[in-house]
């Protein structure tokens, strides 16, 4: 190994490898281990089903920590006549610590000592106080807040926020002396009024009076103050708010949002009839925030202004309306929810069709939300179409399979996917031939280009299928086997999925011997996708082909999807249970900037 003082200086030349804060959290990214259906997709909420019977893990080694980090790290802490590899090092420790590493926690001496000495540099307080926050070290707050007002600037901005998520009293006082002053930045005003916020600090009360009254003061900091007294004070706050809602000195919408935010946890009569009367505003965000207060007061309150403001241009407005026809379960207000699963926002419109599905659970609103849904369905708004889609399938309602047939034709391609998708669960046996004559009349040059949704909607279609072995379907699916890129992503999994689901206890010598050349196409410029290996080792082990056998088990002793696949394939042949698959192995988490040199 490379001695300390040799690292030492190599590493000073690449110390612009690790920024300071912003690396703690960019560096954050956890790598998901993927499913076989491995990439990307822009449909992958409608998931193709064979992938999923059964489903393999990829494998993905097991992360962990060498040894030899903290060794090296803890040395570089401590050179104090450093500070630049001081402060790398904290961030790092910092870093490590987020994503897991294990016996770090002894190191917060060293972070500690660090705050305590005057004489420390600022970057390497801030790390140190930054990896404390990191640590949740809830019993350093009297030091963090003592550095705080010691250190202001950035460092104050980093302490302040984290003392205040924790509701640690260590600054209250400070912050009291600060909004009532009122000579800081309005930076260090703004942490103070939130923090009090949080602590429900009823000292604050007067102060905070004095900032939402007084409108020479920052906007930004009188809706703080507004906000923070609400959540602390929930009397005589109604008079201030009637005052600065309707003051004609006030830019609007300014006094109506200041009012509102007084009044979030008021619930007198007074208060509900000054929020009502601030839904006739021309501004939809006091609109949209008027009626979140009235919301959380009492629901049937907002339905009185659903029918006027479920039109509003405000996305904020229309889903708290939505939230309140859910929340009332009235079957008069089914077809009003309906008409918003063609809402222009994708976020609301899915979850007015989680809202109907769980409405539905009811006997007696079954009916109604199926009538509301097709009534969508039937109009040919894409958006609705998609939703109502989702909706009928999840309560398995049949009789909207002839419609989704025709809607395997429309124009958008997230009408084209959901449809299929739908199709494939509803399984309506009279429908497979429309749906087979749909599959092809498909051009397959198309189904390359994964944004027309192509390939994953004749993936759901072989998939369906598959399903309901409709042999009829096995002409258009056997020409998906060979490897052609033109094919798209999905389809040719599905495809040799289905086939092998459709010909189980079957032995076809022909497709055998196809989907062994598959298994075997491992190397090469461009071997063949792991996807159709998996699914090729499935049928092969459904049409009980023994055939394959040995080409099954040279590829079932590695950890991978494929292997899993045959090692079940083997499994069902023969009856005996495969060697088991070889678990993951292990990597290093790498990227540090200081780490050990292998002795090799």
């Amino acid at each position: 190994m490379a001695s300390y003082e040799g690292i030492m200086s190599s590493m000073r030349n690449k110390a612009c490898l690790l920024n300071t804060c912003g690396a703690l959290f960019l560096g954050l990214l956890a790598t998901s281990v993927s499913t076989i259906a491995h990439a990307r997709n822009p449909f992958e909420e409608y998931v193709v089903m064979a992938y999923e019977r059964p489903a393999f893990p990829n494998g993905a080694p097991v992360e962990v920590f060498s040894s030899g980090l903290k060794p090296l790290w803890t040395k570089a802490l401590q050179r104090k006549g450093d500070t630049e590899l001081q402060r790398m090092a904290i961030d790092t420790i910092a870093i490590a610590h987020h994503k897991g590493m294990q016996g770090l926690e002894d190191l917060q001496k060293e972070f500690v000592a660090i705050l305590e000495d005057p004489d420390s540099n600022a970057d390497v307080v801030r790390a140190a106080a930054n990896a404390l926050i990191e640590f949740e070290a809830k019993d350093k707050s009297e030091l963090l807040a003592k550095v705080a007002i010691q250190r202001q600037a950035t460092i104050a901005q980093l302490i302040e926020p984290a003392l205040a998520k924790w509701k640690s009293p260590a600054m209250e006082e400070h912050w009291i002396t600060l909004i009532t002053q009122q000579t800081a930045s309005n930076s260090s005003l703004l942490l103070a009024i939130e923090g009090l916020g949080l602590l429900s600090s009823k000292s604050a009360i007067k102060p905070l009076n004095e900032i939402v009254k007084d409108s020479r003061v920052n906007s930004r900091l009188r809706m703080a103050a507004s906000r923070s007294l609400g959540s602390i004070d929930q009397s005589e706050l109604v008079e201030l708010a009637q005052t600065l809602a309707e003051q004609p000195s006030e830019p609007e919408p300014l006094g109506a949002l200041l009012a509102i935010e007084l009044l979030r946890r008021h619930k007198d009569e007074k208060a509900v009839l000054l929020l009502e009367k601030l839904l006739s505003r021309p501004s939809t965000a006091v609109q949209a925030n008027a009626l979140e207060s009235l919301f959380e007061i009492d629901i049937k309150i907002v339905d009185r202004h659903v029918d006027k403001l479920i039109l509003s241009s405000d996305v904020n407005v229309r889903r708290t309306c939505i939230k309140a026809m859910i929340a009332r379960s009235d079957a008069d207000r089914f077809s009003l929810l309906a008409k918003s699963l063609d809402d222009v926002n994708p976020t609301l419109r899915r979850e007015v069709a989680t809202g109907l599905v769980a409405l539905s659970e009811k006997v007696e609103h079954r009916e109604p939300v199926i009538e509301s849904t097709i009534a969508v369905l039937n109009e040919n708004s894409w958006r609705g179409c998609e939703q109502a889609t989702v909706v009928l399938t999840k309560l398995d309602h049949k009789p909207a399979g002839r419609r989704l047939v025709e809607l395997l034709s429309h124009e958008r391609p997230e009408v084209k996917v959901a449809s299929a998708w739908a199709l494939s669960r509803l399984q309506i046996e009279e429908l497979l031939p429309d749906m087979l004559e749909h599959a092809e009349s498909i051009d397959k040059g198309e189904l390359v280009k994964e944004q027309n949704g192509l390939s994953d909607q004749i993936s759901h279609l072989f998939t369906a299928f598959g399903d309901q072995k409709y042999q009829e379907a096995n002409s258009i699916m056997r020409t998906f086997v060979p490897k052609a890129d033109s094919f798209g992503r999905h389809s040719r999994p599905a495809a040799v999925w289905a086939l092998g689901v459709i010909l189980e206890g079957k032995l076809d010598d022909s497709l055998a011997k196809d989907l062994v050349a598959r298994l075997n196409d491992v190397e090469g410029m461009i071997p063949e996708d792991d996807a159709v290996r998996c699914m090729s080792a499935l049928s092969l082990g459904r049409m009980n082909a023994k055939s394959a056998l040995s080409d099954l088990k040279k590829h079932s002793g590695v950890y991978s999807a494929a292997a899993r696949a045959c090692a079940w394939a083997i499994e069902k042949m023969t009856g005996e249970k495969a060697p088991p698959v070889p678990p993951p192995g292990q990597t290093e988490v790498e990227g540090w900037f200081l780490k050990p040199i292998p002795a090799s």
